[in-house]
């Protein structure tokens, strides 16, 4: 048995405090496209028309 019974509790509540905790913004150099969405890359092996 623990010599603690409370150790358990408090590492939940420090697991739950990080958990809550505000994170810092991130940095965001360009926007995701949304899910489904690409842009088509062309294939290098294609050439361009002009």
């Amino acid at each position: 048995m623990l010599e603690d019974p409370y150790a358990v509790l408090r590492a939940l509540l420090r697991a739950e405090a990080v958990r809550n905790a505000p994170k810092p913004p991130q940095p965001q150099s360009h926007p995701k496209p949304e899910p489904g969405t690409r842009e088509r890359q062309p294939h290098p092996m294609e050439r361009e028309r002009g």
